[in-house]
């Protein structure tokens, strides 16, 4: 038995199967998720997540043009 056929074997098989069951997971989690009504809970949860990544935006914006800003500012020489 070649080496290729033995490592396909032992690890591409079960890798293999592995991504098989993680995808009708997905997919059968997916039909689930989207029928299920969220709690109270859980929509606050998302509102806050959803607020955080707005203002990581707007600071990420802002760092990017501090960035820009310093490239495009000649180089000072220090005496």
């Amino acid at each position: 038995m070649s080496t290729a056929l033995l490592i396909f074997v032992i690890v591409g098989i079960p890798v293999l199967c592995g991504a098989a069951i993680a995808i009708t997971a997905i997919i059968k989690g997916s039909s689930a998720l989207s029928s299920k009504n969220l709690s109270a809970e859980e929509t606050k949860i998302l509102q806050e997540i959803h607020q955080g990544l707005e203002r990581m935006e707007k600071r990420i914006d802002a760092l990017e043009t501090i960035v820009i800003d310093k490239e495009k500012q000649p180089e000072r020489t220090q005496l």
